[in-house]
């Protein structure tokens, strides 16, 4: 046990997650390092989504919560706060778990990214309160998963609805 502590407090570790958790250096970029990552994401999400449907992007998005649930954490201690700004692992797998809910189409991303945004920032209840309530890479990656749960349901919802009023 003390040779993993000892492993995961090393110097490459601390700088692996580090790098993971800030999305590659964009958590580095001084104005709105969040807002960046989600607009990174959108072409990542549409890659994905074309190399492999929305199953390899719900791969990717698994993979990518449970990374980030671990360099998250190791990251923020290392930088001495709860929830840093530079780590932005939570807005990529938030605005890609947001987008699984559509089909990949340039408007409709668009549209998820400015909903996922808005929830992400305003954070309403029950996201603040998560963000409160839990701590290290869980409470850094939960609160975007749900403002992504959000923004995709009404995404998903608006779509279907404006179907129906179009076949109608």
């Amino acid at each position: 046990m003390r040779r993993i502590r000892i492993f995961f407090k090393s110097g490459f570790v601390l700088k692996c997650a580090t790098f993971i958790a800030t999305g590659f250096g964009i958590g580095y970029l001084p104005k709105a390092p969040g807002t960046w990552a989600s607009v990174v994401a959108l072409p990542t999400a549409y890659a994905i989504s074309y190399l492999g449907g929305n199953l390899l992007l719900s791969l990717f998005i698994i993979t990518g919560f449970i990374v980030g649930l671990f360099v998250s954490d190791i990251a923020s201690n290392n930088m001495g706060e709860d929830d840093p700004s530079k780590i932005v692992i939570d807005e990529i797998i938030g605005q890609w778990l947001t987008l699984i809910f559509i089909p990949a189409e340039v408007m409709l991303y668009l549209f998820g990214f400015l909903l996922f945004r808005f929830f992400d920032i305003i954070k309403p209840w029950p996201i603040s309160w998560l963000e409160k309530r839990y701590k290290g890479g869980f409470g850094i990656m939960i609160d975007d998963v749900f403002a992504a749960i959000f923004s995709g349901l009404i995404l998903f919802l608006t779509l279907n609805i404006l179907k129906i009023y179009a076949e109608a």
